[in-house]
């Protein structure tokens, strides 16, 4: 056979071949049909991938891309997110409170969270370019110097966050209690820094 003709292994063969997976790309798998407990992957790519309420229990991802994935209510506990990117991808219903707390540093672009909680989660300089927070919770979460540049947000609770240095000038429909939050050197731009006048108790006419 000649080697052009060779196919690449399945999902399911990379992942009987070994728990260690480095370089690999993975198109448009449904991962929620996979164990991936005790698994590495570092420096993959999964794209259009689909991960339904696939458990990811004890599977770590180190600098690892997710391009066009879907994640609807799927498990996170004690799944390691390790210099990780979603871009594009759609999150539904995710607690990210239950990751490896070891290492936790997301990146999302281009995103729609929704209906995801964030709670004691720390990593300083968080990314959030280009998405869309929707009725999702940061609570009591360390987010020191985080951006979110072109992200808008719907219905998202913020309460007990560290925010100090983080960058909200290009954010749009945020409402965070400066009582509630500690935004030292925080940066917002008008209109929208407007919102905080609410919880002050002023009203401008």
């Amino acid at each position: 056979m000649n080697h052009e003709d060779q196919q690449q292994p399945t999902f399911a063969e990379a992942l009987a071949s070994g728990d260690y997976h480095s370089g690999a790309r993975f198109e448009a798998v449904e991962v929620d049909r996979h164990r991936l407990e005790g698994h590495t992957f570092e420096g993959c790519a999964f794209v259009s991938c689909h991960f339904g309420d696939a458990p990811l229990s004890g599977a770590s991802f180190i600098s690892t891309e997710f391009v066009r994935c879907e994640f609807l209510l799927t498990k996170l506990a004690g799944a390691t997110l390790n210099g990780v990117t979603f871009r594009d991808c759609k999150l539904v219903g995710l607690h990210f409170t239950e990751c490896n707390r070891f290492g936790f540093q997301p990146a999302f672009e281009g995103c729609l969270i929704d209906q995801c909680v964030f709670q004691k989660n720390t990593w300083k300089k968080g990314r959030f370019t280009g998405s869309r927070l929707r009725q999702t919770d940061f609570l009591d979460c360390g987010l020191k110097e985080a951006s979110f540049d072109d992200t808008t947000f719907e219905e998202v609770r913020v309460d007990g966050c560290e925010l100090e240095r983080a960058d909200f000038r290009r954010a749009a429909g945020y409402a965070i209690d400066p009582a509630r939050n500690r935004l030292a050197k925080a940066r917002f731009s008008l209109p929208e820094a407007e919102s905080f006048l609410k919880f002050l108790g002023i009203r401008l006419d």
